[in-house]
Formats: structure tokens, C-alpha cells, sequence
């Protein structure tokens, strides 16, 4: 009996140790989330809870507390994203990933991010060296504790996050500004010879490669908005960050005493594009310009950098950067079309390939190299951006935080909307697009969020026009609304010009039929919409330009020809079942894993394999999605917040979530985790994390 007790306990330790070993890779060393811990630098104890659904809260008694405990909250639940941020702002990815990633290392030092931000840490007033320090003192704790080296991310890759140095948070901070910077502008007459330049096009190369290497951009496509609805007011936001399944965005409460602030933040930044306090709450967007001037003034004196990468070889980068921009000795084009053509390929744009730009670049190579006056370079191209100059805009987000008058921003524009607990509403900076809605204003800066606009205005106006109370639209329905007015204005008109359906040919008999019947909303099941873009993109690949409502979208047999030529697309690409041509499958809104979706570094892992929850929406609808046809960032990172006068405490949020990294991390994702959730900013605190000052 003895010796079957004895078998019977070794069996059930064995069992117990594989349940431990398999919870260790299933859930990991998870860092502390209660309990107490130690910090460098905190002057009182300050509190950290991380609630159920996600929700974190931080209290403290001091700003410089409050910041700490920030700091250690990103590294905790940021920390590969923040890491990886960090080594491409400091132009280091290559001492972490080799030589693959030199181009992008020297493009980060050509921008400066890293050399700026330590000269900008060195003169910056003692208050705001206190708050700076005191986040890196958060982050390092995080960062440097064994819980975080042994996630994922960086136990796969052999790699170690290291501290936190405070200048840090200021090359991140420059480097997320320079992200959400448009197309370079440049004046009409110089632009065709700009896009000939090969040096402008090597630096348009290279950039477009470091920004799809992190997948961050399309901060133009954000949107805030503020409209009357029944007896109240919605206040409501989207900001874009990309296609990257890292979330830009990072929703916390912060309290200083009782009062408490739903702040957005940027991990490894202290950067807070959204908040919601008492008494008012704003929007601004991360958007910036870069411009492009011909220049004959002499160039500054050159810069020098050492860059070194993981196998131990060096390099000297030179660049002519001064506070005015970056210099660029004009070069003649490409010495061939085929070269050029090369150039520009290089740049992603896969829309060059279908349209006249690409032909007029090799059109305007050719003059250029033929010496005609009227396309005689410039010495030199002089590249602009506010980012250039020493500075942060730290202030400008402490002055939010705290309920001080807004200031100007410095590395961003800083278009937005400011609203109060009672509806009143201030635009921030000069969003280009500002319209007036029912009982408030919408603003943005892409062009078709005008569609946007339109649609709110319309369903707006209608709700008050009845006393129907059923009839009042619901705000969650209303930020999810996924119909587009230009889909609206454009698609009937072109089906009508295709005939009648029994003159159509058997392939596009059904499409024709679905475009008929379609309600011009960009769901998640819509066929309709993804027939729409294909035959649109086709048009515009035959003819050069989008079609119009107008008599010059061409005649009946190009439109019978281009919807022909888009199903077989969709046919080729989806299968001949129609039921595979949803929207959610034709445009997936696809979501990627930095480095590791990086094609050079070969398939990546199942786990790191992109996301492809899609909610729907399009760039013409109220609900951000992407398109497959308008030019711009195929952007599917968005997040979302409204709240309502009439319930000013509560902050409802709804973004793409990817699960915290674990062994089951991508089997345990579904919709759930892209459903929206409240927030109250001053919900009690329960079994909160202590952080407490070194002794």
C-alpha cells in the first residue's frame, strides 16, 4: 500500500511540475501587478492598478511621482514596443538585428532624432529635467527587472532592453513627430524636378523604408468631432497610427489627489494626444508638414557620426543638418528610365505604377538630362521640418494635464479640438478640414474626411428633426457607422452607364447585381464594397483618374471593361465564390508585428503572422477603415474614445487590442479583444501595485 502511495505522489508531482512548466510558457513571467516595490527617485509612494478589462490607473501625490509611475506602467505593458521605438529613434536596430538594418540606422541619424534630443535634455529648464528623469527612473525599473527580459520578444531574438537614459524619451518623442508628417510639399514648379532628383529620391527610398519597417503613419487620416445629440453632446475622436499591431495609444487614468484624467499616452514618450478630465477633454492630432525648398546659400558645416552595427563593423556618416533642415546637393536623375524606374518602385508605391506620375518623372529626367532651361536644376534642395530645432513639447502636454491654458506645440502642428463638460468647443492649431455639424465641429486634416463631416451633419440633422425618441441615433452607433456618401454619390450613377443587366456579359451579370443591391455601407460582410473599390481601382488604372458623377467618366464599354477586369482581379486573387469576397477578406485591415514581419528576416512565426481582425469602415466613413483605391496609408491601427455631457465620467474606448505576449497569446485572440469598454476616471482603487521610494 505503502509503495502505490508512494507511485501515486511521484505521479501527481510530475504532473504538478509539467502544469508549472507549461504555465511558465503559457503565461510567463508576468512583471509585479500588486504587492510592493522599490523605485529609484520617487518622492512618496505612488499606486498602480491594472483592472480587469484593462483599464490601468495611476495615483500619486506629485507630478514627478505621477510621471515615474507612468514610466513603469509602459515598461511593464509596452516594453517591446517601447524598446524597439527606442532603438530605431537612436539609429541602433542594427547593433540588435545586423546589417540588414544599417540603411535604417543611417537614415534615423540623418534626422537627427538621437543627437537632438541630447542637446535638447542638456537646456531644458530644471521642472521639466524633474519630470523627464523621473519617467526614466519608471521606465528603468521595468525595463532592467527580470520579468520583462524574459518576455517574448526578447528572449527569441537574444536580446536585453537595458535602461532607461531620460534623453531616451525625447528621441521617441521626436521620432513618433517626424512619423506623423505628411508627403513632402514642395512648390508646383519644382516638383516635377524634385521627383527627378536622385538624391531626393534616395532619401525618399530610405524613408519610406524606416516607416514601414516600424508600420507607424497616416496621423493625417485622424479625426475629432463635437455634434449635438438629442438633449446632449458627444464629444468623439479617432486617431490613426498605422498598420502596426503594436498600439501607439496607451488609455490611463492618471489622479493627483482626487482628481483624475483619462489621459491617451504614447508609450516611451510623454507625449498625451487625448484626455478627459473634469472639467474638459481634447484631441490633438500627431501630424506634422516637411517642405521642400530650392536653395542657393551654402550648405552648413558637415556632421559626423559613428555607426557601428552587431557584427563590430563601422562606418562615418556624414550630413549637412542645420536648424533650418537638411541640405541635399541637387544631383542629376536617374541616368536611365529603366533606373529611375527601379528608384521609384523602391519608394512601395505600388499607385506610381498606375497613374501619369511616374511618366512625367521619366518625362522630366529626359529634359533635365537634356539640359532645356525651363528644367535646370537648383544647387541645392533644403528640406524643412520644425523638428530640425532643439525642443520639446513636454510643456505644451503638462499645460493639458494639468488645466492650464493650452500652449503652442513645438515637433507637431498641433490641430485639434479642446471641448468642456458643457459642450464648449476650441479648435487647437488650424486643422485644414473644420465644418460645422449640429451643435458642434468637425475637424481633420485628409481631404475626404469631408465625406465624414457630411454623413454626421445628415444623420445629425435628421435625429433633430423628429421628436421620436426611438429615432435618436445611438453613440456607439453612431461612431461605428461604416456608410460612405461618396460610394453613395458615385456608385449609382456608374451602374446606370453600364446598360441594362441583360446586355452585360456572364462576368459581371452577378457584380452587377450586388452593386444594385449594395447599401453603400463598408461592413465587414459587404460584397458590394469590395466590387465598388476593385472596379474603381481598375478605372483608375485605365484611365489614369478616379471616375466621377459626371459625363466624362467615360463610356459604356470602358466602365463594362474595367468592371470585367476587377472581377477577374477579385476572381484571381479571393476564388470565384462571392462569398469570399467580403470586405473583411478583400480588405482585411491587416495588422503587422514589427522586425518580425520583416520579409528579409524570412516567414515569420505563426504567432507573429499579421492580424486580421477587420471592423469595417473605409476613409469615406465615420468608421476609419482602409481602401483599397484611395492613395494613402493603408492604415488599420485606430483608436477610438467618445464620451457624452450627460455622463461626463464615464470615457468609452474601442481599438484593435493584441493580447499581452504569451504562449497562447494569437490562440486566444477574437473579437472580444477589439470590443469597445467604459472607463471612470475615479472608480476606487482595489489590490493596487505600491510603488515605494528607496530607502
Amino acid at each position: 500500500m505503502s509503495r502505490l502511495f508512494l507511485i501515486l505522489g511521484l505521479v501527481l508531482i510530475g504532473i504538478a511540475g509539467l502544469a508549472a512548466v507549461f504555465g511558465y510558457f503559457a503565461y510567463g513571467n508576468e512583471p509585479a501587478r500588486s504587492g510592493r516595490i522599490e523605485m529609484e527617485g520617487l518622492l512618496q509612494p505612488a499606486a498602480i492598478q491594472w483592472a480587469e478589462d484593462g483599464a490601468v490607473t495611476i495615483e500619486a501625490t506629485s507630478e514627478a511621482d505621477l510621471f515615474a509611475a507612468l514610466g513603469y506602467v509602459h515598461g511593464v505593458d509596452n516594453a517591446w514596443a517601447m524598446s524597439l521605438w527606442r532603438k530605431a529613434a537612436l539609429g541602433e536596430l542594427s547593433q540588435w538585428l545586423g546589417d540588414d538594418y544599417v540603411e535604417h540606422d543611417r537614415h534615423a541619424r540623418m534626422l537627427g532624432f538621437a543627437m537632438l534630443a541630447e542637446g535638447t535634455y542638456r537646456t531644458l529648464p530644471e521642472e521639466e529635467k524633474i519630470v523627464v528623469d523621473a519617467y526614466a527612473n519608471g521606465a528603468t525599473t521595468a525595463l532592467t527587472s527580470s520579468a520583462v527580459a524574459q518576455q517574448d520578444e526578447f528572449v527569441l531574438l537574444e536580446l536585453q532592453p537595458g535602461p532607461w537614459l531620460p534623453w531616451h524619451t525625447l528621441a521617441v518623442e521626436r521620432m513618433i513627430s517626424w512619423m506623423g508628417t505628411g508627403k513632402i510639399r514642395a512648390d508646383s514648379s519644382l516638383a516635377p524636378l524634385a521627383r527627378a532628383d536622385s538624391a531626393l529620391i534616395r532619401f525618399s527610398t530610405a524613408d519610406s523604408l524606416f516607416r514601414s519597417v516600424l508600420h507607424i503613419g497616416a496621423a493625417d487620416q485622424s479625426r475629432a468631432w463635437t455634434a449635438r445629440m438629442g438633449s446632449t453632446t458627444i464629444v468623439a475622436q479617432q486617431l490613426v497610427s498605422g498598420n502596426s499591431a503594436l498600439p501607439l495609444i496607451h488609455e490611463i487614468t492618471m489622479r493627483v489627489g482626487s482628481q483624475g484624467t483619462l489621459v491617451g499616452t504614447v508609450p516611451g514618450t510623454l507625449m498625451l494626444p487625448s484626455g478627459q478630465s473634469g472639467e474638459r477633454a481634447w484631441s490633438v492630432f500627431l501630424t506634422g508638414d516637411v517642405s521642400l525648398v530650392s536653395t542657393d546659400s551654402l550648405p552648413p558645416p558637415p556632421l559626423y557620426d559613428r555607426l557601428a552595427d552587431r557584427d563590430g563593423n563601422e562606418m562615418l556618416l556624414t550630413f549637412l543638418r542645420s536648424d533650418e533642415g537638411l541640405y541635399f546637393k541637387a544631383e542629376p536623375p536617374a541616368p536611365s528610365p529603366t533606373a529611375l524606374l527601379a528608384s521609384v518602385d523602391s519608394l512601395g508605391e505600388a499607385a506610381i505604377a498606375r497613374d501619369n506620375r511616374l511618366a512625367d518623372s521619366l518625362r522630366i529626367a529626359f529634359r533635365v538630362r537634356t539640359g532645356e532651361p525651363r528644367f535646370k536644376a537648383p544647387p541645392a534642395w533644403l528640406l524643412s521640418w520644425r523638428g530640425f530645432e532643439r525642443g520639446s513639447d513636454l510643456n505644451a502636454w503638462r499645460a493639458l494635464l494639468s488645466g492650464s491654458q493650452p500652449i503652442p506645440l513645438t515637433l507637431i502642428r498641433g490641430d485639434g479640438q479642446l471641448t468642456t463638460s458643457s459642450g464648449e468647443q476650441s479648435i487647437l492649431g488650424s486643422p485644414p478640414i473644420q465644418i460645422g455639424i449640429p451643435g458642434g465641429t468637425f475637424v481633420a486634416s485628409d481631404a475626404s474626411a469631408r465625406f465624414v463631416a457630411n454623413r454626421l451633419a445628415g444623420v445629425l440633422g435628421a435625429a433633430d428633426s423628429t421628436t421620436n425618441r426611438t429615432e435618436q441615433p445611438n453613440a456607439e452607433t453612431l461612431v461605428l457607422d461604416a456608410y460612405s456618401p461618396w460610394a453613395a454619390s458615385l456608385t449609382p450613377y456608374l451602374v446606370q452607364r453600364l446598360g441594362h443587366r441583360d446586355s452585360l456579359d456572364a462576368t459581371v451579370k452577378d457584380a452587377y447585381a450586388f452593386l444594385r443591391g449594395w447599401d453603400y455601407q463598408y461592413d465587414r460582410g459587404s460584397i458590394g464594397a469590395s466590387i465598388f473599390e476593385g472596379w474603381v481601382t481598375e478605372y483608375r488604372r485605365k484611365m489614369g483618374r478616379l471616375p466621377t458623377a459626371l459625363p466624362d467618366s467615360g463610356t459604356t464599354v470602358i466602365l463594362q471593361q474595367t468592371l470585367s477586369d476587377a472581377i477577374e482581379q477579385i476572381q484571381a486573387e479571393h476564388g470565384n465564390r462571392a462569398s469570399d469576397w467580403r470586405w473583411e477578406l478583400v480588405q482585411p485591415g491587416r495588422r503587422f508585428f514589427p522586425i518580425w514581419n520583416d520579409s528579409s528576416r524570412g516567414a515569420p512565426p505563426p504567432r507573429y503572422a499579421p492580424l486580421t481582425a477587420s471592423l469595417g469602415g473605409h476613409p469615406t466613413t465615420v468608421l476609419h477603415g482602409p481602401s483599397i483605391v484611395l492613395d494613402g496609408f493603408a492604415s488599420s491601427s485606430v483608436w477610438m474614445s467618445w464620451t457624452l455631457t450627460s455622463d461626463w465620467t464615464a470615457t468609452y474606448i474601442f481599438h484593435t487590442v493584441t493580447p499581452s505576449a504569451g504562449f497562447l497569446a494569437r490562440e486566444l485572440e477574437s473579437d472580444e479583444a477589439i470590443s469597445s469598454y467604459v472607463v471612470r476616471r475615479n472608480t476606487d482603487m482595489s489590490s493596487p501595485l505600491y510603488l515605494r521610494p528607496r530607502d
